[in-house]
């Protein structure tokens, strides 16, 4: 009997001690996760926009974007890890134009330090494409987001492909660099 069940032991060994090797320092859960569909609208207040007629006005990113790829970041505040993936994002938008690769960063957050948070972003790094908004974190209950987390989903067809959530004081450059390696799960193909 005890050798019977030892296999399954094996097996669920290795992949449990498997998934907490391979975990990064930072990562936690939060939002919905690879496999998943999105929860739901993302309703906010635009700040910058690549059409600057989307500006001062509420927009649902989700329906905007349909079914096209997109890289949907949230954050309580812009930090500059975080001012770092947004500039490198604003380039990678420009290169994979035919594949309508689309970002949006929302600060979880409707306040004018969120704002102008935003609007010294694009003064500061030139951001042109991505968009840059703000809403209250009640609107966003639905995607189940960590207080603690910068939360970045890269999805298309409105499905999860990739999950990056880091803890607010652990997101840098190597977090950055592990969520760009990710875009061509959204844009290789259509």
């Amino acid at each position: 009997m005890i050798i019977r069940q030892l296999p399954f032991v094996l097996v669920w060994s290795l992949l449990f001690f498997g998934y907490v090797v391979t975990a990064e320092a930072g990562d936690v859960k939060s939002g919905p996760q690879r496999g998943d569909n999105l929860p739901g609208p993302v309703l906010a207040l635009v700040a910058h926009s690549a059409d600057p007629s989307y500006v001062g006005k509420r927009m649902d990113f989700i329906e905007r974007n349909g079914q096209d790829p997109a890289v949907l970041i949230f954050a309580r505040e812009m930090n500059k890890p975080l001012a770092c993936l947004v500039e490198k994002l604003d380039a990678e938008l420009v290169k994979r134009k035919s594949a309508k690769l689309r970002a949006i960063v929302v600060i979880l957050r409707e306040d004018d330090a969120a704002e102008t948070s935003l609007k010294d972003l694009v003064t500061k790094h030139g951001v042109k494409n991505v968009d840059l908004a703000t809403m209250t974190p009640d609107r966003a209950k639905d995607y189940k987001l960590s207080k603690d987390a910068v939360t970045v989903l890269l999805y298309k067809r409105m499905k999860v492909q990739a999950n990056h959530a880091f803890d607010n004081s652990a997101f840098n450059e190597k977090g950055v660099e592990r969520i760009l390696a990710d875009i061509p799960k959204i844009v290789a193909t259509r």
